[in-house]
């Protein structure tokens, strides 16, 4: 027999159980940008789904899922230890971001400035297209 008691502290112990936030598609975006800036390579490869697609416009060959986006994150981190990057420009839709992105630190090139679209689903971008200006 079940007593009343251990019902209502078992149902206390399970709602006081935290529960994993998971960030808006705004918010995971934001958050993108910041662990690229501090070049935290794995705060910023925990923000993309495992299979994330990423495309440029026109297309070009572009890195598929995120040990690829590992080898190539890691490789530009490490070449370019002033990479920096800010949204100019934001607009929301539903599960996309689409940003107006400026790049500077990239060592011996201008800044760079392109168009991004982020698709976000629970809280990890599974796909990012960038149009380069």
């Amino acid at each position: 027999m079940i007593r009343p008691l251990s019902m209502l502290v078992v149902s206390s112990i399970l709602t006081a159980a935290p529960t994993p936030k998971v960030l808006s598609p705004t918010a995971t975006v934001q958050k993108q940008i910041e662990t690229f800036n501090a070049h935290d390579l794995e705060g910023f490869l925990a923000l993309f789904a495992e299979e994330v697609e990423v495309s440029e416009i026109p297309a070009t060959s572009a890195p598929t899922g995120k040990a690829r986006l590992r080898e190539l994150y890691a490789a530009r981190f490490q070449a370019n230890p002033d990479l920096h990057a800010s949204a100019e420009a934001q607009m929301v839709s539903g599960d996309f971001v689409i940003q107006k992105e400026k790049i500077k630190g990239r060592a011996g090139k201008e800044p760079l400035v392109a168009v991004t679209i982020y698709q976000v689903k629970a809280g990890k971008i599974v796909r990012m297209w960038s149009l380069r200006e």
